[in-house]
Parts: C-alpha cells; sequence; structure tokens
C-alpha cells in the first residue's frame, strides 16, 4: 500500500536523468494492474508532480501493448510497439514506457509478440515484435514479482527474447526459491541485488500508510457456524455449505429434509420449497443462492449483519472526513462471493438480492443520519444519496468486461479507470456524485489501487494468506483531499471488517509485520504446541524442548531459528502454523455421497423385522381442545417486530518500541431488520410454517399492534420468523399433553436399506450413517462393514462389542420419520439383544446426545424425546416390543442395555 507504481515511475526519471535511459518495459500481472499503471502515468497531476515538485526536464511517452486477433491477408505491426522502438534516443526529454501483462508474454508460441510475418520491418529487417523490443536494449521493470518467478514462462520470455540490460522488480511480495536438498534443503526469498526493504513495521511506524481496526460480526448464539446455501441442483434438491472455524463441509439436502443433517442446531427447521434461485425453510424465512446465516434457524443473514456494520463505520468515518477544511470523499469496498447476486440473472428471474439487501440497511442508516445534527452542505449530501440509492454502490467483476449494459460499464469505468472522479464530491455536471460503496470479488486485490477505501468488508473468506494480506492493502494508502493532495501528517484507519473465519486477522497480521523485525520470532502459542506435540509423541516436554535444542531448531528463548525453519517443520510438522483451511479439512461431501458403505447381508437378517416395523408409517394428531386453546393462550411477548441485536468484537493494531501488538476495543451494538416484505405474503408464509388460519393469524397481529406501536418497515422477515419461532415454543410447552399416534393404511418396500421390491441393498451411502470415517473393521455384530461416525460418542459405540447384543446399527439419517410437535425425527443406533431367558429377543432404539447431563437438553431435543417415547409406547401397543432409551455422554452402552434388561 505505500505505491510501488509511484516508486517505479520515479525510478525511471531519474535513470534518465542520470544515466539517459530512455527505454523502458513495464510487465504486470493483470489487467486491472495495467489499467492502474496507464491511469497513473497518463494523469497530468502525476506529470505536473515530476516536472515542478520533482524538476525532471523530460516526459514519459507511454504505449499500452493490447490483446489483438491477427486476421489473415495484410498483418499490421503492432502500433504501439512500433512507435515504442521507433522512438528517438536523440530527443533527449522524452522517456519511451511500454507497459505489457502477463498473458501476452507467456503466449511466446503463437502471440502477437512471436509472428515475424507482418507487413513492415524495422531494425535492418527485423519483423518479429520480439527482436525489435530487444534491439532497443531496454531496462525491464516488474511489478508485483511473485506472479514472476524465474520458472514462470513470462519471466524467461522477459529473460531470453527480451534479454533486457536491467531488470528490477518492485514488489510487497517476492517468489520462493530453495537451496540443496534433503535436511539441507532451505526455502529463502528470491532476492537478487536487494537495493531496498521497506518492512510493513516501518511502514506503519513512518505513518506511510493507514492503522488497521479489525472488526468481525459475533453471532447472536456465539456459535462460530454458519450455513452458505451454495447452489440448487434442482426443485428437488439443493447444496449448502456447513462452515465453522477450522473446516467447511458440503452437503446436499432434498426437499422435505431438516438442517440437523448439517447441525445439531438447526434440528427441525426443514426445507418446504426449492426455487431456481430461492430455497424456502419451515420457518417461512427464504434463503437465495450464495447467502449465508448463522446457526440458528430464526437468525438474520449473516451479510446482512456484516453489511450493517461496515455501514455503520463508514458513515462515522465519512462525517469526520467530510467536514474538515479539505474534505476527503470517503469510500467503502465489499469482496462478494456470488456475482449473481450483486447483478442479479441476466433475464430477470434472479433477482440481485444482495444489492437490494444493501440499499435496505444504507436507506435506513441515511435516515439516522439525517436525523443527526448535521451541516447543511453534509446533510444535502446525504439527501442526494438518499435520492438516488442505486447510484451509490458499483460493482466490478472479471465477467463485466463482456457485457454491454450501459450502467454495467458506467460502473466499470468509475471503478477501474475513473479514480479520479470515483474520488470526486460532484460529476462533471456539478451534481453530488454519491458513488462510494464498492463491490467486486477477486479483480481488485491486486494492482487496484484507491488511496480512499477507509472500509473494507470481506463477505466472502479469501483463500491463501497471501491474497489476505493484499486485499487488507487495497485499503491502507494515504487518502487524499478534494484537491487531490495526499495527506500523510495525520494518522487514518481501515475498519476491516470479516468474518469470524477471520477473527484472529489482527492477531496474524501482528505476526506478518513482527516478522520482518524478529525473524526468529516466537510462535504465540508455541508452549500450547510444546506440550501437545510431546503428549502426541509420548514423550515428556521437557525432553522435547531439550530435543528441539540440541538440533538448533529453537533457541532457550523457544523463538524459531530461521535457517533451520523448513527442516524443523518437516521433522515436526505439528509445530507449524495452522494458516487458512487445511485442504484434507475441507470436504466436499456432494461427492461423497457416490461413496457406499457395504451393508452385511447376515447381519441385516437378524434386524429385518425390527427395520420393517420401523418403517411403519404413523399419524400424529391432536385433541379437538387444542384449537381452542391456540386461540385463547398463544399471544405475541413484548418485542416481537424489534430489530436483531448484533454485537461486533474490535481489535486495533499499534506500534510500540518497532513492535507491532493488538489493542482490543469495545465493539458496536445495533439492531437489523430483516427484509420488508408485502402483508399478504407476510401471512401466507407464516401460514404455510405455522398451518395456522389466515384470519387467525391477522387476528394475533393486530392484537400485537393494539399495544405496541405499528409501522410499515416492521412488517418483515424478523417478525415473521419470531412469529413462527414463538409459536414453535408454544406448541413445546402445550402440545405435548394433547397428541397420540396411529398407525397410517400405507406401508412402502423402498427405505434406506431395500430396494422397492424389498430386496436389501448391497451398501448404503456413507453420508447417511457418518461424516467422519476411520479405517479398520467394526465389530462382526455391526450391521455395516465401515466405521463411520459423526460424533466420539457414535464412534465409540460402534467400537463397542456387548454381551448378548446380536445385532446393531445405525440409523440411516432420516430413514424414519417419526412426526413430533417440531417436525420429523429420526433416531440415531437400534439394537437385537439376547433376553437372559435366551428364548426371546430385545428391540432397543438409542438416541445418541453428546451432552453431559439432562439439564444441558435444550427444550427442543426434550420435546423430540418426549415425542419418541409416546410413539414407541404406541409401538408396543401396537403389539411390537421395542425399547427406547437416549444416552449421554457419561453412559456406556453396556451399562444401558444391562440396565433395560434388569427391569425386565
Amino acid at each position: 500500500g505505500t505505491g510501488k507504481t509511484y516508486v517505479y515511475t520515479h525510478t525511471i526519471y531519474e535513470l534518465h536523468k542520470r544515466f539517459g535511459i530512455n527505454k523502458f518495459i513495464v510487465a504486470v500481472p493483470t489487467l486491472a494492474i495495467k489499467e492502474g499503471a496507464k491511469a497513473f502515468i497518463y494523469d497530468p497531476e502525476v506529470k505536473r508532480h515530476f516536472s515542478d515538485t520533482c524538476g525532471y526536464n523530460a516526459e514519459i511517452d507511454l504505449q499500452v501493448v493490447t490483446a489483438r486477433q491477427v486476421k489473415k491477408g495484410k498483418r499490421l505491426f503492432p502500433s504501439e510497439i512500433r512507435s515504442f522502438v521507433d522512438g528517438s534516443h536523440q530527443i533527449t526529454n522524452k522517456i519511451h514506457v511500454l507497459l505489457i501483462n502477463m498473458a501476452l508474454l507467456s503466449d511466446s508460441k503463437n502471440g502477437m509478440l512471436m509472428r515475424d510475418d507482418y507487413d513492415i520491418t524495422l531494425f535492418d529487417g527485423l519483423s518479429r515484435p520480439y527482436d525489435t523490443l530487444k534491439a532497443t536494449r531496454p531496462f525491464v521493470i516488474i511489478d508485483e514479482p511473485h506472479r514472476f518467478s524465474r520458472d514462470q514462462k513470462a519471466y524467461s520470455v522477459i529473460s531470453q527474447y527480451i534479454n533486457p540490460q536491467c531488470i528490477i522488480r518492485f514488489g510487497a511480495t517476492f517468489p520462493d526459491i530453495s537451496e540443496g536438498k534433503g535436511k539441507a534443503k532451505v526455502i529463502k526469498k528470491d532476492y537478487e541485488n536487494l537495493l531496498y526493504n521497506l518492512n510493513a513495521c516501518a511502514s506503519f511506524n513512518q505513518n506511510l500508510i493507514k492503522g488497521v481496526s479489525k472488526e468481525h460480526f459475533e453471532p447472536t448464539d456465539k456459535k462460530h457456524e454458519k450455513i452458505r446455501l451454495v447452489s440448487i441442483e434442482n426443485k428437488m434438491s439443493a447444496v449448502f455449505s456447513h462452515i465453522t472455524a477450522d473446516k467447511t463441509t458440503n452437503y446436499t439436502l432434498r426437499k422435505g429434509e431438516s438442517l440437523g443433517l448439517i447441525s445439531n442446531d438447526m434440528e427441525g427447521l426443514l426445507i418446504s420449497g426449492i426455487g431456481k434461485d430461492v430455497v424456502e425453510f419451515s420457518n417461512a424465512q427464504q434463503k437465495r443462492k450464495g447467502e449465508e446465516f448463522n446457526v440458528s434457524a430464526y437468525s438474520e443473514p449473516y451479510q446482512s449483519a456484516m453489511m450493517a456494520l461496515a455501514v455503520e463505520r463508514h458513515f462515522e468515518t465519512e462525517r469526520a472526513n467530510f467536514n474538515r477544511s479539505h474534505k476527503i470523499k470517503t469510500l467503502a469496498l465489499f469482496f462478494i462471493d456470488d456475482i449473481q447476486s450483486f447483478r442479479g440473472g441476466k433475464d430477470d428471474s434472479e433477482k440481485p438480492w444482495l444489492r437490494e439487501a444493501f440499499n435496505d440497511i444504507l436507506k435506513r442508516q441515511l435516515q439516522k443520519e439525517l436525523d443527526k445534527e448535521n451541516t447543511q452542505e453534509y446533510a444535502d449530501f446525504l439527501k442526494a444519496s438518499l435520492d438516488n440509492i442505486d447510484e451509490c454502490s458499483a460493482g466490478y467483476f472479471a465477467q463485466d468486461n463482456s457485457d454491454s449494459d450501459e450502467a454495467v460499464a458506467k460502473e466499470v469505468d468509475d471503478i477501474l479507470r475513473n479514480k479520479k472522479s470515483l474520488m470526486s464530491f460532484r460529476t462533471s455536471a456539478g451534481n453530488w456524485n454519491v458513488r462510494r460503496f464498492l463491490f467486486s470479488k477477486w479483480t481488485l486485490k491486486e494492482g487496484w489501487d484507491n488511496p480512499n477505501v477507509f472500509t473494507i468488508t470481506k463477505l466472502r473468506s479469501s483463500g491463501s494468506e497471501i491474497s489476505k494480506l493484499q486485499e487488507v492493502g487495497r485499503g491502507l494508502r494515504l487518502p487524499v483531499d478534494e484537491y487531490g493532495n495526499r495527506i500523510s501528517d495525520e494518522e487514518f484507519r481501515l475498519n476491516y471488517i470479516v468474518d469470524f473465519k477471520e477473527a484472529d486477522f489482527a492477531d496474524r497480521l501482528v505476526a506478518e509485520i513482527n516478522s520482518d523485525v524478529l525473524p526468529e520470532g516466537k510462535t504465540p502459542d508455541f508452549d500450547e504446541k510444546l506440550k501437545m506435540v510431546a503428549q502426541k509423541r509420548n514423550l515428556d516436554e521437557d525432553l522435547l524442548f531439550a530435543e528441539l535444542l540440541i538440533k538448533k531448531y529453537v533457541n532457550k528463548d523457544k523463538r524459531i531459528i530461521p535457517d533451520n525453519i523448513t527442516a524443523f517443520y518437516e521433522e515436526y510438522p505439528e509445530f507449524k502454523p495452522d494458516l487458512g483451511v487445511n485442504a484434507s479439512k475441507v470436504i466436499d461431501r456432494n461427492k461423497k455421497q457416490t461413496l457406499g458403505v457395504p451393508i452385511r447381508q447376515d447381519r441385516y437378517a437378524e434386524l429385518k423385522d425390527l427395520w420393517q416395523k420401523l418403517n411403519r408409517k404413523y399419524v400424529i394428531f391432536f385433541d379437538k381442545e387444542l384449537n381452542k386453546k391456540i386461540e385463547e393462550d398463544f399471544h405475541l411477548s413484548d418485542g416481537s417486530a424489534s430489530a436483531l441485536t448484533i454485537t461486533s468484537e474490535r481489535n486495533t493494531l499499534g506500534i510500540s518500541d518497532g513492535k507491532a501488538y493488538v489493542a482490543h476495543e469495545t465493539g458496536v451494538q445495533f439492531g437489523i431488520q430483516g427484509r420488508q416484505i408485502p402483508y399478504n405474503e407476510f401471512l401466507k408464509r407464516i401460514n404455510k410454517a405455522t398451518s395456522l388460519p389466515i384470519n387467525l393469524i391477522h387476528s394475533k397481529i393486530t392484537d400485537y399492534f393494539k399495544t405496541h406501536e405499528f409501522s410499515p418497515d416492521l412488517i418483515n422477515e424478523s417478525f415473521m420468523a419470531q412469529f413462527v419461532n414463538q409459536f414453535r415454543n408454544w406448541k413445546i410447552a402445550n402440545e405435548l399433553g394433547l397428541l397420540h399416534y396411529k398407525q397410517a393404511n400405507y406401508t412402502t418396500e423402498e427405505t434406506a436399506l431395500t430396494n422397492n421390491d424389498g430386496s436389501l441393498k448391497a451398501e448404503v451411502s456413507q453420508w447417511l450413517i457418518g461424516t467422519e470415517k476411520e479405517n479398520g473393521h467394526p465389530s462382526d455384530k455391526y450391521l455395516y462393514d465401515g466405521i463411520l461416525y459423526d460424533s466420539q460418542l457414535e464412534r465409540q459405540n460402534i467400537l463397542s462389542d456387548v454381551d448378548n447384543v446380536i445385532v446393531f446399527g445405525k440409523i440411516p439419517r432420516s430413514s424414519i420419520s417419526i412426526p413430533t410437535v417440531i417436525g420429523n425425527y429420526s433416531p440415531d443406533f437400534m439394537y437385537v439383544v439376547n433376553r437372559k431367558d435366551g428364548k426371546q429377543e430385545l428391540n432397543i432404539i438409542i438416541e445418541t446426545k453428546g451432552v453431559d447431563n439432562e439439564a444441558s437438553l435444550r427444550g427442543e431435543e426434550k420435546a423430540r424425546i418426549l415425542c419418541a417415547e409416546k410413539f414407541f409406547t404406541q409401538l408396543q401397543s401396537d403389539g411390537f416390543e421395542v425399547k427406547f432409551h437416549r444416552q449421554l455422554n457419561s453412559e456406556q452402552m453396556k451399562s444401558i442395555i444391562d440396565g433395560l434388561m434388569e427391569k425386565e
């Protein structure tokens, strides 16, 4: 963020002044960087700076190489290369610069620079562009050298075909090279004739960049999990990602299935409908493709919370920047994952839900800002923003380069090329320029430069550590005021908003900064890892530390010795920092469905009777007085229509005594509302989720607003979900005593284990019986020939060989649909056990609960278990002997079975 483009442009002028060099080729990795460099060098103020302020009596003549197809017939020599090559050495105040991107350099076999059949020749008959460039003996400047490693095609083209006098590389990141082999192998940065190294700590200390305040949204349920709707396969199935702090797992769920298959905390939340780009759940909420939400059936979309936080922080900064003697136009940048969520579908069938949600949040915040005491000028700016809400935001994505839409083209130009316009408060016509919220995917992570970005919000998690550091770099540049003056005598801060997966970003950024000045850095959790590795390797902790000292992997202060770090991590990989998501932990659950676990036929034969009885269809009935009880006793509680309150956690980067540190600050609390929806749809969606009559729902709503202030804004998804949630809780508390089960007049031969003709399937899909897999062979009594489980308690059951058990097996997910007051339910294990008399068998159904005691069971879990107990009691009344029991962490399967047999 300290201005590589400025520095290499300054270098060009200085080399020309000192040595008369006037032929330079600037190689950049991407089109975005090329556009940024082009705009910078062409900028009239930049030219005036180098002539008036720096005193260079020279002017750059810039030629930009663009890709083109060479057609049959007359082949025109690339005009920009011809102009560069023909540029005279005799004109002393002219510097010739050729700007080219990596893709054109890499295409050395058939590309436009390699052909030798053009219509003219230069330099004594040379007709191949590479040869003519070589003949000029240029200096080559490489921008972003980590993209031009020595084994990369573009670098070899530069060194072999152009063969410049000198190559100078400018970069924040340099590629790695290895020296030596085996244990002597050392990984180093590819520096050659290092001229200058500006480390990050010096950049902060010298006030060359903004400070950083990292902030992440703390989920309302405090669980660091979220769900993402990845894609919609068809009208019957959709793919979801379960995202936790250390891994991401994909699941394909079908219509009618529960999100409890992904996370136990979402048990009872069913998929009630699937559209082209939207999934509707049983709580009446809808989620669109690309949308994320907390692991809570009734929470707001996760991205909405992050956008609300970002907008709040933006206006804090904008207000201060606007009310200066020389104003600063304040910009905010959002990195997103799904382009259609911002652009929408081409045929208008897919709505730009993310942009619509952002506009709703922005409208509410603008109203709040207008209600504050403002100067007249700032109030006018805010009012213009509110009147032109669509103009406030713009997006740039790679696909936009081929988009013919004029509005899209204008957005792209504003972001990618018209940097000066974007930082201006007025348009050329004198109107307010309200555009200041920018959305992109990956394109802006390198090369794109706008110093007035004060807030970056990542609505998606990036991949490599390099990309994460480069993304924060998009906002570290010092700002310029409305007159184009760089402001370097004040302290500015970048608001960097991430999700919980990057909650430790501030600590990692500090480690990165300090690694430059403290190469022998001790990892923050070294002592914990030392203890963990000692236990894992069955060694004494002190002896392990002594071993590391003897091998010179660490010093006595427990600092890693840089020269031996590669060998250290190879021999003790457990110490290697966990940066990002390890590839082995990211499981594509969708692909795993094709993998099967064999079913042992002889074991199934002993379970067949139990399995068939469990698959009988039962219907839940309620006593008649329930309707009257709902009308009289169910009422919405205070605050039902209130906004969801979210809390953020903020960490600010500080520098003291030449070292970086993290200061923890108080975050912000504010309420966000769900998307506003028409009242008729509001009623219909609650009806669909609760089965309550629409007139009764309307009656409960009107009763609520007799004692609460009404506003049309309150008819939104948040209120709707609150209604469904409160009725769900009321059902749990009031319906259990009024329900009973009856067997339905419907049976089916096809089950999770059998085909539609009743024959046994050869295998069952892995994901139906467990997310975790372990090599080895289960007990001979186990139904499946494989060890798969969802929890350590299940693993323990599968590996336990209990006396008197004839056969047991994991019940495939959602295969036994026991209706309950809060959706269908399927238990976990089935056992067939020999009674003590040896004459009869005892059938047992087990529900595993990974908690330590009864008090830890939530109301919904207790309700499901109570319903299951009633269900199995009914099965016994219908003539089938079966026992139902729930298992907690503290209970062993042997003791459960022994206890049930004692009762017998």
